[in-house]
């Protein structure tokens, strides 16, 4: 056997052993850290991996890295708008870009090589796999074996569903970092936005887009952000936990909603819950869960309604599920039940009239409109309530405490209600 053929059948073993000890790190279930761990030990030499936003996404064993730049990378978690705009100038990397094969990177601050290779998902580019010349000079196979590695490695992250909905993974990592509060910083958070080519003012929102019974299956495809795009132009979003999350900048008041977006709605059957405003980036995690709670209650509130505003449920937000669930009625005010032992026994509705009455802020001719009865027939309606409670309606403090009650009442009823005869 002659010594081409030799070192043939050697680069074949070596391609089977090294795709196969891959795949074992793979079907391990113990995700990208083992198959970046492994690919470096394979390889002898460090493996850093990162997502098309320049976060670092995992990394081999940190004390192998000799180069100061990517160590601080790493101990940043993602690569700086200065790094990105530097690395994007290099001629190495823009011939690089134009190629499906692994490429060298050519770097003036410092001295070790470094191999890249893309890593995609349905065609579709979602980050890089970096081998650091700093253990060993690189061999005559690496660029084949980086690339079995950025194939192992687009397997792991296509699992994750954010992977495989993101369009534009910068801006759409930024908002993810900001919902799992890593971005706290504020010069962190304006480095990030700069690298992603965002700009933010003061009235922000978030808005949350429900996708459960989008065509039933939850799925973020392109009408989605095309329809999103048309009716908030330069709202950056992102699929975030099965959901659409956006934040919107400026007034989004009940009166400035467009009869587009309500069409939009009602045509998908999405939900939409909306945040109140802040001006504070970091404060994104806090407002996000204001807005999915607003859809969450303003299912229970009002089924058919599929746009929430976080303001209006913000009083139910601070019902225990000990309250909302109590079979003993503990929420009710409990002169109030006197109204309703009265109805019981005399078939009037004084417990109703009381609630109308007081929702119409104590309004005689309101009152009597809603109600159709005429005003007379309402004040004596009303004294007989004024007995009953021992009350003659000049305490502020005592109607809020009735009107909550009936609030909390209605909300916990319809709750119950829900958890026998489940919604859509």
């Amino acid at each position: 056997m002659d010594v081409s053929l030799n070192e043939q059948v050697s680069g074949k073993i070596e391609m089977e052993h090294y795709t196969a000890s891959l795949f074992t790190a793979y079907i391990s279930g113990a995700g990208l850290s083992a198959i970046v761990q492994t690919a470096a030990e394979l390889l002898q030499n460090p493996v850093i991996v990162f997502d098309c936003s320049f976060k670092i996404v995992a990394h081999s064993d940190l004390s192998d890295i000799d180069d100061y730049i990517w160590s601080d990378n790493i101990r940043k978690g993602y690569c700086s708008y200065d790094f990105i705009a530097a690395v994007s100038k290099m001629n190495s990397v823009q011939r690089g870009k134009q190629s499906d094969e692994s490429y060298e990177v050519t770097c003036e601050e410092t001295s070790n090589s470094k191999l890249i290779s893309k890593i995609k998902v349905a065609g579709k580019q979602i980050g890089n796999v970096l081998l650091l010349g700093c253990t060993n000079p690189f061999r005559a196979r690496d660029n084949e074996l980086l690339s079995i590695t950025a194939t192992i490695l687009a397997e792991e992250m296509g699992k994750n569903s954010y992977y495989r909905n993101a369009k534009n993974i910068k801006v759409e990592d930024f908002i993810c970092a900001l919902l799992e509060e890593q971005l706290q910083d504020n010069r962190i958070i304006q480095d990030r936005m700069r690298s992603a080519g965002l700009k933010f003012g003061n009235q922000l929102l978030v808005l949350l887009f429900d996708l459960t019974w989008y065509e039933g299956s939850g799925r973020y495809d392109d009408y989605l952000r095309e329809r999103l795009q048309q009716l908030f132009p330069g709202s950056p979003s992102t699929y975030y936990d099965g959901q659409i999350v956006m934040i919107h900048d400026g007034n989004l008041s009940k009166e400035l909603v467009t009869k587009q977006l309500q069409e939009f709605l009602a045509q998908t059957g999405i939900s939409l819950g909306i945040s109140n405003m802040f001006t504070n980036l970091t404060q994104c995690r806090r407002h996000y869960l204001h807005s999915r709670n607003a859809i969450r209650i303003g299912s229970i509130l009002s089924p058919q309604q599929q746009l929430t505003y976080y303001s209006d449920i913000q009083l139910y937000e601070m019902l225990s599920a000990d309250v909302v669930f109590n079979e003993d009625n503990n929420y009710y005010h409990p002169e109030l039940l006197k109204l309703q032992e009265y109805d019981t026994l005399h078939q009037s509705n004084l417990y109703h009239t009381f609630y109308v009455y007081l929702k119409n802020n104590r309004n005689m001719q309101i009152t009597s409109d809603e109600l159709y009865i005429h005003r007379n027939t309402l004040r004596y309606k009303l004294d007989l309530i004024s007995r009953l409670l021992d009350t003659d309606f000049t305490d502020s403090e005592k109607m809020l405490a009735y009107y909550v009650s009936y609030k909390v009442a209605a909300f916990c009823e319809k709750a119950r209600e829900q958890t026998r005869t489940p919604q859509r």
